[in-house]
C-alpha cells in the first residue's frame, strides 16, 4: 500500500508541476524548428524560400503604417481538434483570442504605456483586424470555430511532413487557419511557417495549444499573446534576433531596421539590455521576443507585415480583397445558420447493463435545444440536454441520435455503442498452460492486426508441461500487433487472488523496440489501461538476451511477473467484477522480423483457500530457526521440479534482500534467508513461489 500510495503522490505532485508551469509564461515556438526540419529533407525549397523572400522585401521599406483606423481585415477560422476534453475550448476562449489579437495588432493595448523610453516613439499600429468567418469556403454559414473530433489532438507532431493531419485547412488565400489542439509533442506553446516556404496549402497554418489560446477557460494572461507572436510569423516576422528558436545565444537580425541587433531574452530586465552594442537598447518588449514583457511591434514590423500582405506570395494579398471579404462572410455576415453537430463518448463499448455519457458539440451556430433517441432497447436520459447517459440493456450495437435544433433548422449525428456480454468465466482458481496441440484455449480471443505473426500455441518450449504460448518475431512483419486475451474474471469478490504468469523473450538487437504490454479493462473492453509495460531491455535480461537466431528458452531463461503484487496499477482493478486482462505484443515498427516472445503458466490463486494450507503441508515447507539471531534455512519437498521465486519484504511490503528466481528438480531442497545476517532487528515475511502459488511465512529476526 505505501508504494501505491507514493506513486500516487508522485502523479499529484507531475500534475501539480505542469500545472504551474502552465500558468506562467510559455516561451517555445516551434517555427524555426519545423522549417528547418522542413528544408533538411527539402533542401532544394530554402533556395525557392529565399527568392520569394527576396520578392517580399523589395516593397518592405516602401511601407508606412500611418493610418489611424484598421486597413486590412483578415477572415480567421479556428479549427479545434478535440477528443472530448479541456482542449475542445469554449467560443468565448475563442472570441478572447479574437480581441485579443485586434488589441495588440491596433495598438489598442494599455500597456504600451510600459514602453521604455527608447521606443517609445516607435510603437506600430499595424492596422489588422480580425474576425471570424461567417460564410465557409462551400458558400454554408459558419460561426467560424469549427470542431472535429480528432485523436490527433494529443499526439500532434511537430512538423508539416505529414500532410494528412491539416486535412480540415480552409483555402490559405482567403481564411487565416488557426488549428486548437491538445497538445504538441515536443513543444509547449505553438508554431506556424513563413510565407514562402514550399509546402502544400493545407500546411499553411498556424497550430496552438489550447491552453495559450486566449486568457479565459483554459488559458490565462501570462500566456495570451502567444499567436500575437504567431500571427506575426504567419505574416512573415522574424525572431527579433534572428532565424533560430535559440534567444541569448548568439546576437542576430531580423531583417528590419528599427529593431537593434539582439540576443534575445528569455526574461525582463528593460534596464539592462544594451548587450550586443554598447549604448544602443534592444528591444526586449517585442512581441517577437521570447521575454515575458512583450507588449509592441515597431514601425519596420508593420511595415514588413504590410509589405507580405500586399504581396502575391502565398495569396496572402487576397485575405483582405472586397471580394474576398464579401465571400467570407466578413462584411455581409451570414445570419440564417443552421448549427452543425458532433457527439462522442468516453468509449464506444461497456458491459450489457452498464450506462455511459454521450457529449453534443455544435458548431457553425448556436444550438436552442437538444434531442436524443437510441435503438436496441437503449434507454436515454436527459434526452433534451446537450449530454446524455445512455443505459445499454442489450447485447450487441446501439445506434444513438443526437439533433441539434434552433430556429434556421436542425442537423443530427450519431454514435454506434456496443454492448459486452459481461459474464464471468474465472470465478476462482484458475490455471492455463496452453498444452493443447495447435487451440487457443476456450474464452481466450486473439486479435490481429498486420499480415504477420499471432499468438499460437506451440511445444517448442514450455516451462509448465510442454507448451506454451509464442509470438513468433521471425515470421512478423513490421509494426505487427496480436492481442492475447484473457477470459471475464471477477476481482472484488476474489480479494485473495493473486495473478500471475511467465515470459521468455529475446530481442533481435540491442536496438529491437518491440512493444509488450499487459493491459486491463473493467468496462468490457471498452477503455484499456497498461498494468505493465516493461522495456524490450528489461524482458530481455535474465531471460534470452540478445540473438539473432530463432530462440528457444531453457527452463532457468523463464521470469516471472505477479500482476497482483508487482503492479502499481492493479488496484484500479480490484473493486470490479468484470475485469478483462490482455497481451498486448507489437513488432518493431521499423524493422519487423525480431525474435520470439512466450508466454505460460497463467495463473490466479486464492492464497486464502485451504489449498495453499494443503500445498504447504505436502511440500513440508518450513522455516527455522525462527525467530533467529542471524540466518534461517527454508525447507521444502518437491515431488516434481519446479520454479521457485523467494523474496523477503518488511511489514511495509518492500523487497529487502535480492529476489531469488530458481529452477529446481524433485527431491528435498534448502535455501539460506538472511545469510550473512543482514537485516537488522525486526519482522519480517519470506514468500516462496511455486509455480504462481504463494506460501509465506512471517520472520523475525533478533540480533
Amino acid at each position: 500500500m505505501k508504494t501505491k500510495k507514493t506513486l500516487i503522490t508522485i502523479s499529484i505532485l507531475i500534475f501539480g508541476f505542469k500545472f504551474q508551469m502552465l500558468a506562467q509564461e510559455i516561451n517555445q515556438c516551434g517555427q524555426q524548428q519545423v522549417m528547418d526540419s522542413w528544408f533538411t529533407s527539402h533542401p532544394d525549397d530554402k533556395l525557392k524560400f529565399e527568392e520569394n523572400q527576396k520578392a517580399i522585401a523589395l516593397n518592405q521599406n516602401k511601407t508606412q503604417s500611418t493610418s489611424s483606423t484598421p486597413n486590412y481585415t483578415i477572415p480567421v477560422v479556428f479549427h479545434i481538434l478535440h477528443t472530448g476534453g479541456a482542449e475542445n475550448i469554449s467560443d468565448a476562449q475563442v472570441l478572447d483570442q479574437i480581441n485579443i489579437l485586434n488589441r495588440d495588432y491596433q495598438k489598442q493595448n494599455a500597456d504600451t504605456i510600459n514602453v521604455v523610453s527608447s521606443f517609445t516613439n516607435n510603437i506600430a499600429k499595424v492596422n489588422f483586424a480580425f474576425k471570424l468567418a461567417t460564410i465557409d469556403p462551400n458558400g454554408n454559414c459558419t460561426n467560424g470555430i469549427i470542431r472535429h473530433y480528432d485523436s490527433n489532438s494529443y499526439n500532434w507532431p511537430l512538423s508539416v511532413g505529414n500532410f494528412s493531419q491539416y486535412a480540415y485547412t480552409w483555402p490559405t488565400n482567403q481564411y487565416l487557419n488557426i488549428y486548437v489542439v491538445g497538445n504538441i509533442v515536443g513543444l509547449d506553446g505553438a508554431y506556424t511557417i513563413l510565407p514562402g516556404t514550399p509546402i502544400p496549402f493545407s500546411a499553411d497554418v498556424i497550430v496552438t495549444e489550447h491552453y495559450v489560446t486566449g486568457s479565459i477557460g483554459t488559458a490565462n494572461v501570462a500566456n495570451s499573446r502567444v499567436l500575437t507572436h504567431e500571427v506575426g510569423h504567419w505574416f512573415n516576422l522574424l525572431h527579433i534576433w534572428g532565424s533560430s528558436n535559440q534567444p541569448g545565444v548568439a546576437c542576430g537580425d531580423d531583417n528590419v531596421g528599427d529593431t537593434p541587433i539582439t540576443k534575445g531574452f528569455t526574461v525582463c530586465n528593460t534596464a539592462n539590455t544594451d548587450i550586443c552594442t554598447p549604448g544602443i537598447f534592444e528591444n526586449i518588449q517585442n512581441y517577437m521576443d521570447y521575454a515575458p514583457c512583450k507588449i509592441m511591434f515597431t514601425n519596420g514590423q508593420a511595415a514588413r507585415m504590410l509589405a507580405t500582405i500586399n504581396g502575391t506570395v502565398n495569396g496572402r494579398n487576397n485575405l483582405s480583397s472586397p471580394s474576398n471579404l464579401v465571400a467570407t462572410g466578413v462584411t455581409s455576415s451570414a445570419t440564417n445558420c443552421i448549427p452543425f453537430v458532433e457527439v462522442s463518448a468516453a468509449t464506444k463499448s461497456i458491459c450489457v447493463g452498464s450506462s455511459l455519457t454521450v457529449f453534443s458539440y455544435t458548431s457553425n451556430a448556436n444550438s436552442t435545444s437538444y434531442s436524443w433517441t437510441a435503438n436496441n432497447g437503449a434507454i436515454v436520459t436527459n434526452s433534451n440536454s446537450a449530454n446524455a447517459t445512455v443505459q445499454l440493456n442489450n447485447i450487441g450495437n446501439s445506434t444513438v441520435i443526437c439533433t441539434a435544433i434552433n430556429a434556421n433548422g436542425n442537423n443530427t449525428a450519431s454514435i454506434v455503442l456496443t454492448a459486452i456480454n459481461s459474464s464471468v468465466q474465472i470465478s476462482n482458481n484458475y490455471f492455463e498452460s496452453f498444452e493443447t496441440t495447435g487451440v487457443i484455449p476456450p474464452n481466450w480471443v486473439v486479435t490481429n492486426q498486420g499480415s504477420g505473426a499471432t499468438w499460437a500455441q506451440t511445444s517448442i518450449a514450455g516451462i509448465h508441461g510442454t507448451s506454451s504460448i509464442l509470438f513468433d518475431g521471425p515470421t512478423s512483419s513490421a509494426g505487427d500487433v496480436a492481442i492475447l486475451q484473457m477470459p471475464m474474471m471477477d476481482v472484488v469478490n476474489n480479494p485473495s487472488s493473486v495473478l500471475s504468469f511467465k515470459y521468455a523473450y529475446a530481442r533481435q538487437t540491442t536496438t529491437q523496440a518491440d512493444v509488450f504490454k499487459v493491459q486491463a479493462s473493467k468496462d468490457c473492453g471498452g477503455t484499456w489501461s497498461d498494468i505493465y509495460s516493461p522495456s524490450p531491455t528489461t524482458m530481455a535480461n535474465g531471460s534470452g538476451g540478445v540473438s539473432n537466431i530463432p530462440w528457444a528458452p531453457s527452463a532457468s531463461q523463464w521470469k516471472t511477473y505477479n500482476i497482483t503484487y508487482d503492479s502499481p496499477f492493479w488496484f484500479n482493478f480490484q473493486n470490479s467484477s468484470n475485469v478483462l486482462v490482455r497481451f498486448y505484443f507489437k513488432e518493431d515498427p521499423a524493422s519487423g522480423n525480431g525474435n520470439r516472445l512466450f508466454l505460460d503458466a497463467i495463473n490466479i490463486v486464492d492464497t486464502a483457500a485451504v489449498g495453499i494450507n494443503e500445498l504447504t503441508k505436502n511440500i513440508q515447507f518450513n522455516l527455522s530457526p525462527n525467530p533467529t539471531t542471524g540466518e534461517a534455512k527454508i525447507k521444502f519437498n518437491l515431488n516434481d521440479p519446479a520454479h521457485i521465486i523467494v523474496s523477503v519484504v518488511d511489514m511495509f511490503g518492500r523487497e529487502v534482500l535480492p529476489v531469488t528466481n530458481t529452477y529446481y528438480g524433485s527431491g528435498e531442497q534448502t535455501l539460506i534467508v538472511n545469510k550473512n545476517s543482514l537485516l537488522p532487528r525486526g519482522i519480517y515475511f519470506v514468500n516462496v513461489n511455486l509455480n504462481g502459488t504463494v506460501m509465506s511465512r512471517k520472520l523475525i529476526v533478533q540480533n
